[in-house]
């Protein structure tokens, strides 16, 4: 498990890697838990854990950690 921060919109977020494609993010309003999965082209996709949507937020939050997993 890595535990690391993320800046989103000028602000720390911290996030733990619970699993190979699951993180625990705490944002200022909630603590979500982010699941990353892969399409059959092999793009990365988003996901709140229990849900079925891909929201713009979940989507720079995403970037930001596979940004960060890259450069470490």
């Amino acid at each position: 498990m890595s535990q690391f921060t993320i800046d989103i919109d000028g602000n720390e977020i911290e996030v733990l890697q619970l699993e190979t494609n699951t993180f625990r993010v705490r944002l200022p309003e909630k603590t979500i838990h982010l699941i990353k999965k892969e399409d059959d082209e092999g793009a990365s996709h988003w996901f709140e854990e229990g849900k079925d949507n891909e929201t713009p937020q979940l989507i720079e939050i995403g970037t930001a950690i596979e940004t960060w997993l890259l450069s470490h």
